[in-house]
């Protein structure tokens, strides 16, 4: 199974052939402070009614877009509303699990430096063994800033087997989750949120920032 290269992930916050934006107002026709009709008069039919309320901590999501093109990759957009005042604060994009993969995240990273040049930060997070757990980069704008980000919240045994050989009978099914594509516990996020809230940046325990 492939890692993260984090070589190329250094080539590419190095890389500064391209011109960044000189700002980004949000994501897509999303504004930062949005409420919910506000979004649906945005989206129209493509915005859909999620199955209950999603909570994610501080905020919570009612609303998403499905098969959101990033790259060649399908995420789900998630529009996460502040808890407090009702009103949109972070679009997340993600894919999880089988779908969450290294080579995604090369082509995400290699999207995003081509629309909004060089990342201004890395972020590097290790399992206690030190094979990497996780890895974020920046862009920031006056408006809103962007971070994308590959989780692997399993162990070295996972990291080193190959989950796409069969199941062995010898083995227990506690230990084959963890190497069955069906459950990697994996996530490939593209967060898109204010820059004015630097409390959503999230790196505080990182290496390399």
């Amino acid at each position: 199974m492939r890692l993260i290269n984090l070589a190329t992930v250094c080539v590419l916050l190095a890389a500064g052939a391209r011109a960044a934006p000189d700002d980004l107002a949000g994501w897509r026709g999303a504004r930062w402070g949005m409420a919910a009709a506000d979004l649906e008069r945005v989206f129209g039919a493509d915005l859909r009614a999620l199955p209950g309320r999603w909570d994610f901590g501080g905020a919570y999501a009612d609303h998403a877009l499905f098969d959101v093109d990033v790259a060649g990759l399908r995420f789900t957009a998630f529009f996460q509303m502040d808890k407090a005042d009702g009103r949109l604060r972070q679009v997340l994009l993600e894919r999880r699990a089988a779908r969450a993969t290294p080579g995604g995240y090369d082509s995400v990273l290699s999207a995003l430096e081509a629309a909004y040049g060089p990342a201004g930060g890395i972020c590097v997070q290790r399992h206690p063994d030190g094979t990497v757990r996780r890895v974020s980069l920046r862009w920031r704008f006056a408006t809103t800033t962007v971070q994308a980000t590959w989780l692997d919240f399993l162990t070295t045994a996972m990291l080193f087997r190959d989950s796409a050989r069969g199941p062995d009978p010898l083995v227990p099914f506690a230990e084959t989750r963890r190497i069955n594509r069906r459950f990697l516990p994996r996530r490939l996020l593209i967060r898109f949120y204010a820059s004015a809230r630097r409390d959503l940046d999230g790196w505080e325990n990182c290496a390399g920032r």
